[in-house]
């Protein structure tokens, strides 16, 4: 049986400072490795550091370890997604959600919707989806924060290219740029991801979907995006390279350009192999399904092979 935690009677600023730079520790960990390489250390370190509410503290150390818990819980709801455990997601995400709205914090508010809205997308129900983004930017207005208003039109792009509404997908993605070329100052932690790279990736992925939907000539642009991403991504964003790489193989399939398409699904499957993210592996078997489309084709064949040996049907 495990100890029990040791709660002080009273916190300083010193405290939430460490479990800011855990939760920031374990964020890198994330991005470079997957969920699954710390998703129980997350959540075992929100459980632990939820008794510290029970300590004594002034009144700005107490808001600033609420925000720092909303943080963290918003952290383990991502990796739980990532995982494949979205029950726990939900979870998470409403505790981080309570946290975040008990200290008026909008703009971690809006994350939290934008996230809950990402793990909606991912499970192809895109107008749930929709209405999460929707709440995100009613909070990113209310903390007046041009970064998370790009982050959520950019989504929503996203989600309305896959309802095959180019037109207004290609406005909310230059909505995004605008708002993104106009912010400025501080970026929080959980807000840092999405740099000029990571817009670029996502811009690629939105131009992906709209090739596959209602525009096929959207693929030059979608891969120019994508190519700039996968350039630009840090050391420690291996699975957003993933992503980026999963998307060019499937425009370059899209295209008829298969020998183009296996060489970068190659890649893809060797960067897939350094996260252990759910998410990954989903995206990778939705490239096989557009691979085995051209089953006359010798190199989209042994793409597929390579994913389902990767990646396993289920």
């Amino acid at each position: 049986m495990a100890e029990p935690q040791h709660v002080p009677a009273r916190i300083g600023v010193d405290d939430v400072e460490r479990l800011e730079a855990e939760t920031e520790r374990l964020r890198g960990v994330d991005y470079r490795e997957g969920g699954g390489a710390c998703r129980d250390a997350v959540v075992a370190c929100a459980a632990r550091h939820t008794a510290l509410l029970d300590a004594q503290a002034t009144t700005p150390v107490r808001k600033r370890l609420l925000v720092a818990l909303a943080d963290l819980h918003n952290l383990a709801g991502w990796t739980c997604f990532d995982t494949g455990r979205e029950a726990a997601a939900s979870w998470h995400w409403g505790r981080a959600l309570d946290l975040a709205c008990a200290v008026g914090h909008h703009d971690l508010e809006a994350n939290i919707h934008y996230r809950v809205g990402r793990m909606r997308l991912h499970g192809g129900d895109r107008r749930a989806a929709l209405e999460a983004f929707g709440l995100g930017l009613v909070a990113a207005r209310r903390a007046g924060s041009r970064r998370a208003t790009a982050i959520l039109h950019a989504n929503q792009a996203w989600a309305c290219a896959g309802l095959g509404d180019g037109r207004e997908s290609t406005r909310l993605l230059n909505l995004a740029h605008d708002e993104f070329a106009r912010a400025w100052g501080p970026v929080p932690g959980w807000a840092r991801f999405f740099d000029e790279p990571d817009l670029r990736g996502l811009t690629g992925v939105v131009l992906t979907e709209v090739a596959r939907t209602v525009d096929p000539t959207r693929t030059a642009s979608a891969i120019d995006s994508l190519n700039a991403a996968v350039a630009g991504y840090s050391p420690g964003m291996t699975r957003s390279r993933a992503f980026s790489l999963v998307a060019l193989a499937a425009n370059h399939l899209l295209d008829g350009d298969f020998d183009q398409a296996e060489e970068v699904g190659d890649r893809a499957l060797a960067v897939a192999g350094a996260v252990r993210s759910a998410r990954v592996g989903d995206r990778l078997r939705s490239l096989g399904r557009l691979a085995d489309r051209y089953p006359d084709n010798a190199h989209a064949r042994t793409l597929s092979g390579r994913i389902a040996a990767f990646a396993p049907p289920v």
